[in-house]
């Protein structure tokens, strides 16, 4: 071998062994890189799976937060956290949670043991989340329309109405911040919606005989309130339904349209004829010799005699006992207007009682009217506002008010009497048909103001029943058929999650 060549052959040893040292490093630096990424990509993976963990943690946790229980927060974001979590995923820590009226953050760790970044000193990959959840982020207006008849008090359900309302209320109010309130109405109905009677000397209130459904039972004009005074008895605060078109909306009463006007409820002297004396309303003289039922019911001047005056209990009703007079039949309690008084609110829902029959689109009118930036009150806030108007409406029973085979038609409610034809000329026994297109009426626009209904069906068996409040809800999900009272209080705290908004603000 030449000299030369044996240069070469030492040259191209040399070289060989710089590139066994570079080979191997690329090997390793490859390999370093690729499982490097495997680890980042497992961390990534279990980034995501951590925080989509918090996240529902945190939902659960404030969900089920009041103002007395925010300090809970902590032990109860540690219990489920560490519950949700696989172990097989990494191991939990630095669980931290902080709660204000409004917000809750929550913040956690998932440390796991990486297979190749350990190489190079990284032993461990640990992926921290953090996630705000924030309630009450819109103002909240609720009318709760509330069924008080005589068949409430069967089975327990007043009982169960008593208990889910109240917790409803004190689920949704612990959501309440200072820049976002929750206000609650009530209206409890039966054969009228109770207004108060402290309102008898309002505006909106017909205190002048001019609306006219006024007079329209007697046969000259008489002031309401002038009898109530003649025959010693107060107003005790119901009213009828107004004339259409304002019978089921929110226009504002005014005394340029007389027809807007309230008209305090009076239940007419009814005739001097066995049907009547013997079970219903009959407690004055008719001072007439007329044979026409009607003309003895509307005799005006026997308001002005007062003679055989008889304030004794009518027994006409077998579940419903009362003292004859113009408040018959005027037994529902108060509603109360848009309030953040709560305490006061659950009082009032604890102290419902219940009488009468079955009238849904009186109540929802009023829960309208309770919402409506409108007077008479004008209590709520501008339609098409961030705040969220809501009624939730619940009733044990089809619309009913009682028909009779008399001349009157059968029993005084807020659409008068059923000879009146107040609604139309066909409106079905107990008036049903008549009461349900004015429900599905005023739900319709109810909704076109874009309020938002509840619907609860208590232990109503009546497939047509449960229809038509299906219909009257906004939507499947707004709609509770409830088979039994036992079950109402979930049904209660099940509309009040809903109603609830949690969101998280990332």
């Amino acid at each position: 071998m030449t000299a030369s060549k044996r240069s070469l052959v030492g040259l191209l040893a040399h070289r060989g062994g710089n590139i066994a040292v570079t080979f191997a490093l690329t090997v390793g630096s490859i390999i370093l890189i690729g499982g490097g990424g495997i680890d980042l990509m497992a961390m990534s993976s279990n980034r995501k799976y951590l925080q989509e963990r918090v996240d529902a943690t945190a939902l659960i946790v404030a969900n089920g937060l009041t103002a007395d229980t925010l300090s809970t927060a902590q032990t109860k974001s540690q219990q489920r956290l560490t519950a949700m979590v696989d172990p097989e995923y990494g191991t939990l820590s630095g669980i931290v949670a902080n709660a204000t009226s409004g917000t809750m953050t929550l913040t956690a760790s998932l440390t796991a043991k990486s297979n190749f970044l350990g190489m190079i000193g990284m032993p461990n990959l640990v992926s921290t989340v953090t996630t705000t959840v924030t309630w009450g982020d819109t103002s909240l207006e609720v009318a709760m329309v509330l069924d008080t008849t005589g068949s409430m008090g069967d089975g327990g359900k007043i009982e169960a109405l008593r208990s889910g309302a109240s917790s409803m209320v004190t689920t949704l109010a612990a959501k309440a911040t200072t820049l976002n309130t929750i206000k609650f109405a009530l209206v409890p109905f039966s054969n009228f919606v109770n207004v108060g009677s402290g309102y008898k000397t309002a505006s909106w209130i017909d205190t002048l005989g001019l609306s006219p459904y006024h007079s329209s039972y007697f046969s000259a004009p008489l002031n309401r309130f002038t009898l109530y005074t003649a025959l010693g008895k107060s107003w005790p605060g119901c009213v009828e339904t107004r004339p259409s078109p304002y019978d089921i909306d929110d226009t504002a009463p005014s005394a340029s349209i007389p027809a807007t006007l309230f008209v305090p409820s009076f239940h007419p002297d009814e005739p001097d004829a066995s049907w009547y004396t013997s079970f219903s309303n009959s407690y004055l003289n008719d001072n007439t010799w007329s044979s026409s039922q009607l003309t003895k019911m509307m005799n005006a001047t026997k308001y002005s005699t007062l003679s055989g005056k008889d304030f004794s209990n009518s027994y006409f009703y077998s579940n419903y006992t009362a003292p004859k007079g113009p408040g018959y039949l005027c037994d529902v309690k108060p509603i109360q207007r848009l309030t953040t008084d709560y305490t006061s609110v659950k009082t009032q829902i604890n102290a419902l009682t219940v009488a009468g029959s079955t009238n849904i689109p009186e109540g929802l009118a009023w829960g309208w009217r309770m919402l409506s930036p409108k007077a008479p009150f004008a209590d709520g806030k501008d339609y098409g506002s961030t705040t969220l108007k809501i009624i939730v409406m619940l009733t044990d029973g089809t619309n009913a008010i009682n028909t009779f085979s008399t001349d009157l038609g059968g029993a005084y409610s807020s659409w008068g009497y059923p000879f009146s034809a107040r609604l139309g000329n066909n409106p079905g026994t107990n008036l049903r048909n008549g009461l349900d297109t004015k429900t599905l009426a005023a739900c319709t626009a109810i909704k076109a103001k874009g309020i938002k209904i509840y619907t609860i069906g208590l232990m109503i068996d009546d497939a047509a029943g449960q229809q038509m409040l299906s219909d009257c809800s906004s939507g499947p999900d707004y709609y509770y058929n409830t088979p039994s009272a036992s079950q109402l209080t979930s049904v209660f705290d099940s509309i009040a999650q809903k109603i609830t908004k949690l969101r998280i603000a990332k």
